[in-house]
């Protein structure tokens, strides 16, 4: 997220050497250009934070220069350098696209505070790509709050608020659904990185050749698709917190490089050589039994212990029953102010059905429910019969998964196609919950991932 590689584009070598020195000081990397189509050559070849040009070049004007940087590399930062007597040209550029300009003669003094201009610029840049990301792929909303009544629930909270002041790695253990992300934010938002982002990855959710990029970016032509460069969550997350969503899913492989930005918060991207240096402070989460887990191979018992300095274990809603006619009000608010219906109440009999059920997708499967009655129903009250719930207090019986499973498969069926029914039937009494369904079957869900496209389900 910093600045690195800066293109030198002027055809006075005076010049170009004074930028160069300088710059090589503050350690930035440098190369040179004397005229434009030499510029636009290695623009092609290689990947640059920032350029900094003449506005008269022998071949290009600075405007034309500067529309074919950012056509190349939109992401690019250009400086304008321009005599006293051409500002108004400088101006025009700024327009166009450029991020600053230099005034001949300039100082050092000069070049690093526009330098320093353009690392916040660029900063914010990435974080703002990412935050895009998050909300087009229909994450949940940041900053959500946290309802609790429960006494148990009250002392975790209270436990999470002391240790977001630290910058100690914290451990989140409890079923899906629990909360977990709503408290890794809370962490975030307490601690004294608030200031900075907060960046999350699902490590179940990336595909196994992509999770590398993911976590530590990659250096333009570093792979085959690899035309530009591309940063990871590590540097994404610089002074701030990274999320590390179900932990367990990934790739043993990968697990050592992981340990060892823990432990010295350094790292290479993907075709680079250059340590990039980060102040990140780590969440890491998982719906999973640990030990069995760290015995399964699932992950590196080294690197648990590190991210484990301060575990936070979250009970299921069915452990906390005082909380779950809040959270149902809450959800009843929400899902009104988000489908433009008015606000409904819950009948007693519905709220006894509520704290009756035993809720195995937890505060999640509550939010779902919840939502369908508010959206299904016209009326102001949610009564039994708007709650579609399996449920033995409603006088319907639950579902029983081995015979949804394995009903009605004829004998003389392959092993595959067995396996492969089974998945499916799985799938369809979870709704699709990948999750859920990979926990039935005893596997992974990185594995059921990969079943999923070999039988092209």
């Amino acid at each position: 997220m910093t600045i690195e590689k800066i293109l030198i584009i002027d055809d006075e070598i005076l010049v170009r050497n004074f930028l160069a020195e300088t710059l090589r000081r503050k350690k930035f990397e440098t190369a040179s250009a004397e005229n434009g189509a030499k510029a636009i050559q290695m623009l092609k070849s290689s990947t640059y934070d920032l350029v900094i040009a003449d506005m008269k070049l022998p071949d290009l004007t600075g405007i034309e220069l500067l529309k074919k940087v950012k056509e190349l590399s939109p992401s690019t930062i250009v400086v304008i350098i321009t005599a006293y007597g051409s500002i108004e040209n400088a101006v025009e550029a700024m327009r166009l696209g450029a991020f600053n300009y230099l005034i001949k003669p300039f100082s050092p003094d000069t070049i690093e505070a526009v330098i320093e201009k353009a690392q916040e610029h660029l900063s914010l840049i990435h974080e703002n790509q990412y935050l895009r990301q998050q909300l087009s792929s229909n994450t949940e909303s940041f900053n959500s709050p946290i309802v609790v009544e429960s006494p148990i629930m009250k002392q975790i909270i209270a436990e999470v608020m002391q240790a977001a002041k630290s910058n100690s790695s914290i451990f989140i253990h409890g079923e899906s659904g629990t909360g977990k992300e709503v408290i890794a934010q809370a962490i975030h938002q307490h601690s004294p990185r608030s200031h900075g982002p907060f960046i999350k990855v699902n490590c179940a959710a990336i595909p196994e050749t992509l999770i590398e990029s993911e976590f530590f970016g990659h250096e333009k032509g570093s792979f085959t698709g690899a035309n530009v460069r591309r940063l990871g969550r590590f540097e994404l997350a610089n002074h701030g917190t990274l999320l590390l969503d179900e932990i367990t899913e990934t790739p043993h492989a990968l697990q050592a490089k992981l340990l060892r930005v823990t432990q010295e918060q350094e790292f290479e991207r993907i075709g680079g050589s250059k340590p990039i240096h980060v102040d990140v402070r780590l969440i890491s989460t998982s719906n999973r039994d640990m030990k069995e887990a760290i015995a399964q191979k699932m992950i590196r018992e080294d690197l648990y212990y590190r991210l484990n300095v301060v575990p936070i274990y979250l009970p299921p809603l069915r452990d906390r029953k005082e909380d779950i006619i809040p959270l149902a009000h809450f959800f009843l608010k929400k899902a009104a102010l988000e489908n433009h219906k008015k606000e409904k109440i819950l009948t007693a009999e519905s709220q006894h059905i509520l704290l009756n059920y035993p809720w195995p997708g937890n505060i999640r499967e509550l939010a779902n429910v919840i939502e369908r009655a508010v959206v299904m129903d016209a009326g102001q009250q949610i009564s039994p019969e708007h709650i579609l719930i399996e449920d033995s207090c409603k006088g319907t019986p639950q579902p029983s998964l081995p015979q949804a499973a394995t009903s009605n498969l004829p004998v003389g069926l392959t092993l595959q196609e067995l396996e492969k029914r089974l998945i499916i039937e799985t799938l369809q009494v979870h709704k699709n919950n990948r999750t859920k369904t990979a926990e039935t079957l005893g596997i992974s869900i990185r594995t059921l991932r990969n079943k999923i496209h070999e039988y092209n389900l």
